[in-house]
């Protein structure tokens, strides 16, 4: 009897809530994209001298 333990269709989070979680994970990366590069964060770093 090695049969895979299953749980109750209730006991998982939503897809509406596994769905909102990665679009704010993807919002985010996309907005720390946007900042890094419009804003030239990667020079700020270096010595400008």
């Amino acid at each position: 009897m090695s049969k895979q333990i299953e749980f109750p269709p209730n006991q998982t989070h939503r897809k509406s809530f596994e769905l909102a979680m990665l679009a704010i994970s993807i919002i985010c990366a996309i907005v720390v994209l946007v900042i890094v590069l419009f804003t030239g964060i990667g020079n700020e770093f270096r010595p400008s001298a």
